[in-house]
């Protein structure tokens, strides 16, 4: 008999609906329970692939005699991380400040008003390793509540006040200098790990945010170190364990030093955000590899993780058959097999594969950088490609990990802004038509009376939109407006500013909250300012506001930014590793932003101007054009209001470009190579 759950869209949620604990999900009936029987909240948040929370659910929540005591003594209530990222902002803090540590799958004790008063992470049924059995824990907490209820609500206050403290614990400076960037730089040099890439020396995870930021560092410091941290974690990363040689795509995170052992789940977040870095690497130093490396990611996200309607799925699990990373894994024996003599040789070449293994007796594919070695990717001299597809074709034979199918907007917006970027570098359309073809299926959900939503999946919206949402939005807005110069895009952006700015932004307080005003009550408002595996919706709104505010000459967002980044800017010089999207954002304000207009009667010339942008990287730069210029006196007053196009009319069967920093522009040109020379010559000029 299935319990509650099975009502949920969410597929983390609806793989405990068979479950024998009396789950209820994350509303008003569970907290009613609760008072009515007199019993605590068990909240437990997860997500569909995450590896501890299927053990715990195999060990506890599959227990009959576990689920009694659970059903017993409390209202269980289960959350999707992903989906309520509200929910699992408040609670992990709670947990983080009762413990000093955090993680999934989250058990948290509430009282029946939703404060949280006891919690940690997995717990094993039987006490093991210093932590007491999850049933011994389960009947102390109940018993706690019983006999010393008022000790515990006076807990519970206090932990709710302390947490609503930490998350407003920034002190505002106006003193935006570019010594803070320095001093990232330097914190970041000092946490290198000089011999394998990637930031510490064991659990790793990609950090894309601050190699971005390295990149733009290096733009304006080429001699400086930062390129070459950048080389060696991207040659590194992409050459492990961590990256799937076979299918493409990378892997969360790495359990060891040298991005051999991955923890084998994949997100769609990494691969926005990491096939987005490698692009942009190939953009600076021209290395086909790291372009190769980006659309072999582009071809997983297409091949595995892309619906009909061009919306994409939200990750994919590490387990499959009940164990870890079986289906990325071969023994010796099983490649010497699948492979002929010549075909195992070329790979034996190509990869470093051992008898023992290197993960429970099997080889993870991976190879030694040394210059000459590049895998399937980049290898012109050896053509593996009929190895890497047979070894595919074999691997179909096994039974995949669970895919979690659910669309995410932030997430969809973020691949999407990756495949424009593909786009622009390489010029094939096809990577903007899968950029298109999302954002439209997006916008049709959006237009269907949901407005900004966070989630989707069977054609249920899971939950309203979340700041994370109508930035990474607004951001897709502009960058496609720059990708098809087509106006309408930029009217869309600027009314979802007007939203994002009436929902989330408090003047009062001068911040933004992860929340809109009219959202459900919680017993805080969060509103996280750190960037974890995802830009925070914060540093993504200001990136988004800043790049809007010089569109259409907007003071009020303009002080907005001005405001997020005095109240970051010293902890994120301090702490780079949490807040690397917002240096990026630090660095946007700081340094000069190229202003591009242009105008054109015609498609063809125009894009060959915008595409001037794109021979160098700038990120530094804003973008403002229409391929479809009328004199009629509609089209007119659209177009004027915009600044950078107002009164600017092009020649006859010509595209037009004007570049201008704060307005003052440079004489117009109307030819590709005089607007490469003027953009070469502003990029040179802030080099140090």
């Amino acid at each position: 008999m299935t319990n509650r759950l099975s009502k949920e869209s969410s597929p983390y949620l609806l793989q405990h609906k068979n479950n024998p604990v009396d789950w209820f999900a994350w509303g008003e009936e569970a907290f009613q329970a609760a008072k009515s029987r007199d019993v605590p909240i068990l909240l437990s948040i997860g997500y569909s692939s995450c590896h501890w929370c299927h053990v715990m659910e195999q060990e506890s929540f599959e227990s009959e005699q576990i689920a009694n005591v659970m059903n017993d003594n409390f209202v269980s209530v289960k959350v999707d991380r992903e989906e309520r990222p509200d929910i699992d902002s408040i609670y992990m803090s709670a947990v983080q400040s009762m413990t000093g540590q955090g993680g999934w799958p989250l058990t948290v004790f509430l009282t029946s008003d939703g404060l949280p008063f006891f919690g940690g992470t997995y717990y094993p049924p039987e006490p093991r390793g210093g932590m007491p059995g999850f049933s011994q824990l389960l009947l102390a907490i109940a018993d706690a509540y019983k006999n010393r209820r008022d000790e515990i609500k006076d807990s519970a206050s206090y932990l709710r006040d302390h947490i609503n403290q930490s998350a407003d614990n920034s002190s505002a400076d106006n003193n935006l200098e570019d010594q803070l960037l320095e001093k990232a730089y330097q914190q970041l040099l000092s946490q290198q790990d000089e011999e394998s890439g990637g930031f510490g020396h064991s659990i790793k995870f990609p950090q894309s945010m601050a190699l971005e930021f390295l990149l733009r560092y290096h733009q304006k410091h080429p001699d400086s170190q930062a390129l070459e941290i950048v080389e060696l974690s991207l040659q590194k990363m992409a050459s492990g364990g961590i990256y799937d040689q076979l299918g493409g795509g990378f892997h969360r995170y790495s359990t060891d030093k040298n991005w051999l052992v991955p923890h084998f789940e994949k997100m769609l977040y990494d691969n926005a955000l990491l096939s987005r870095l490698y692009l942009h690497a190939y953009s600076i130093t021209g290395k086909t590899f790291y372009l190769d490396v980006a659309e072999d990611i582009f071809q997983y996200i297409d091949n595995e993780m892309t619906g009909n309607d061009g919306l994409f799925y939200s990750a994919q699990d590490a387990d499959s058959d009940g164990e870890e990373g079986i289906y990325y894994v071969w023994s010796y024996e099983e490649l010497n097999q699948v492979l002929d003599e010549q075909e195992f040789k070329q790979l034996q070449s190509a990869f470093n594969l051992s008898t023992r293994g290197v993960f429970e007796g099997k080889n993870i594919l991976h190879y030694t950088t040394d210059g000459t070695r590049f895998g399937f990717l980049g290898s012109a001299k050896l053509n593996l490609q009929p190895i890497r597809v047979k070894l595919l074709e074999q691997r179909e034979f096994r039974n995949k990990p669970f895919r979690d199918e659910k669309n995410l907007l932030s997430w969809n917006a973020l691949m999407s802004l990756s495949f424009i970027d593909g786009y622009f570098i390489t010029k094939d359309a096809k990577w903007l038509d899968k950029a298109l073809l999302n954002t439209n299926s997006l916008l049709q959900i959006l237009n269907t009376d949901y407005g900004v939503f966070h989630s989707y999946k069977s054609g249920k919206v899971g939950s309203y939109g979340y700041l994370e949402d109508y930035a990474a939005l607004l951001l897709l807005m502009l960058s496609l407006h720059e990708a098809t110069l087509d106006l309408d895009w930029l009217s869309r952006a600027v009314v979802l500013a007007e939203s994002l700015v009436e929902l989330f932004w408090d003047s009062h307080e001068s911040r933004l909250y992860d929340t809109p005003h009219n959202g459900e009550t919680l017993i805080i408002r969060p509103g996280e300012t750190y960037d974890n595996a995802t830009p925070s919706g914060a540093s993504m709104a200001a990136e988004g506001l800043y790049k809007l505010s010089i569109i259409i000459d907007n003071s009020q967002y303009r002080n907005i930014v001005i405001s997020l980044l005095g109240s970051i800017s010293n902890i994120a010089s301090e702490h780079p590793i949490s807040f690397s999207n917002w240096l990026c954002a630090l660095d946007s304000f700081l340094y000069p932003t190229l202003e591009i207009a242009v105008v054109s009667e015609g498609r063809e010339n125009a894009m060959k101007m915008r595409d001037c942008l794109f021979e160098s990287y700038i990120p530094n730069h804003i973008f403002c054009g229409n391929a479809y210029f009328s004199r009629s006196e509609k089209i007119r007053n659209k177009w004027d209001t915009y600044p950078l196009l107002a009164e600017r009319e092009p020649e006859s069967n010509k595209a037009t470009a004007f570049l201008c920093e704060n307005y003052a522009c440079e004489l117009p040109v109307s030819s590709p190579e005089e607007f490469l020379d003027l953009i070469r010559e502003k990029i040179n000029q802030v080099k140090k």
